[in-house]
């Protein structure tokens, strides 16, 4: 289901999250989506530049203080949702050898027996993300260390693009 009344990125979001049996979460994704815009419309608030779409989270002139207000709202409620979805952490997903975090994009932490044939030449954890960071590096043995390592990686990651001042 393409839904673009949500917008690109989150129907991406949403897609992915249905792939991977999160369908509660993708409604909820969708429905705030669908909230915002709708408030945004009746608002008469338009994108703040050519290449934003309404679902967008910048707007320009709004028409009075109730406008601004709810605009500011809609920011704050969504930076609090992806505030909560990074706190969660590593959340296990219904495949017991994999891990899932969002960090300004979705990761993932999977555990791979060794086979050079599929490029995995150590059995352990390995990570990838969102792309331009990591695809299928090696972490550590055990779950513990696996994890921990890959928070030092997403940190070292985000610092290096800019991503960690947000």
């Amino acid at each position: 289901m393409n839904d673009r009344s949500v917008g690109v990125e989150i129907d991406a979001t949403a897609k992915w999250l249905e792939e991977r049996d999160m369908v509660g979460a993708a409604r909820l994704l969708r429905r705030v989506a669908r909230q915002r815009d709708e408030a945004v419309r009746q608002l008469g608030l338009r994108p703040s530049s050519p290449g934003h779409e309404v679902g967008g989270d910048e707007y320009t002139a709004p028409r009075d203080l109730d406008a601004a207000a709810e605009a500011a709202m809609l920011r704050t409620d969504v930076a609090r949702l992806q505030a909560l979805a990074e706190r969660a952490g590593w959340v296990p997903d219904p495949d017991a050898k994999r891990l899932w975090r969002w960090r300004d994009g979705w990761w993932e932490l999977s555990y791979r027996r060794r086979n050079p044939k599929d490029g995995y030449h150590d059995t352990g954890w390995y990570l990838w993300g969102p792309p331009g960071s990591y695809d299928g590096e090696w972490t550590a043995r055990a779950k513990t260390a696996a994890m921990a390592e890959a928070n030092r990686l997403i940190t070292d990651h985000r610092a290096a693009t800019g991503e960690g001042d947000r």
